[in-house]
């Protein structure tokens, strides 16, 4: 476990034009706020597949579509990995999050894709499920999102080799744009766990500091020049087989 350092000065905060009518520009990748981190029992027959659903950095990173400024799409993404000889059926994600700016959402739905690895970073070519437009069981309100996955949309993850798979989680909220709804901010933990969590800003008109992150994942850490590796807080609860 390494102790996460907050990004520098130059992505802490926005800038007045990110908010200007007809074109804004988005100038940083998240912000400072305050998260409503909800807790939540497994239901009855699942588990906690995974968890590192902490949040407590005091800053989040952004990830969600916006319907009226299409370029600053994004995927932000961070792992974790299956055992060797399991097999996870995912039935439920928590995130902890709050809406920044604009009326300070709520979002009209949320996206959750899960990804296979490639050297470490999510590969953008391997995407092992995808579930679009989901309403979250609880937390649209607040941003601290409960998702529970429909039975059309199975997500079940195998672990092999000898030191098990690597996946990788997004969530992305659908927003309407800065001016309206605001954006959705996915919270950091101080601590990161395995990888560090990666962004693609495939939308292409983020201000980004490394423009690989414009075609591709990369760290979150090298797209905004953040001064640590950044972790993303969620929680994986599920059915797990084998073992």
């Amino acid at each position: 476990m390494k102790t996460v350092l907050l990004a520098t000065a130059a992505t802490l905060a926005l800038t007045a034009a990110a908010f200007a009518a007809g074109n804004p520009m988005l100038a940083a990748g998240g912000a400072r706020g305050a998260a409503h981190r909800a807790i939540h029992a497994p239901p009855k027959g699942l588990t906690a597949l995974y968890d590192q659903n902490i949040g407590d950095a005091g800053y989040g990173w952004f990830s969600q579509t916006l319907s009226s400024y299409p370029q600053y799409d994004e995927y932000l993404a961070d792992d974790f990995v299956v055992p060797a000889g399991h097999t996870w059926k995912v039935k439920e994600v928590d995130t902890t999050g709050f809406y920044y700016q604009g009326t300070g959402g709520p979002a009209h739905s949320v996206n959750v894709l899960f990804w296979g690895d490639k050297k470490g970073l999510p590969d953008k070519g391997s995407k092992v499920a995808e579930c679009d437009d989901l309403k979250p069981k609880s937390g649209l309100d607040t941003g601290a999102f409960q998702i529970t996955l429909p039975k059309s949309c199975k997500v079940s993850l195998d672990g092999s080799g000898k030191r098990g798979t690597r996946y990788w989680l997004t969530v992305q909220a659908n927003m309407d744009g800065v001016n309206t709804s605001g954006y959705w901010a996915w919270m950091q933990n101080v601590n990161v766990a395995n990888k560090q969590g990666a962004g693609y800003y495939y939308g292409g008109g983020n201000s980004v500091s490394d423009p690989q992150c414009l075609q591709q994942f990369e760290g979150i850490q090298d797209c905004w020049n953040a001064a640590g590796p950044v972790d993303l807080a969620f929680a994986l609860l599920g059915k797990d087989k084998g073992g």
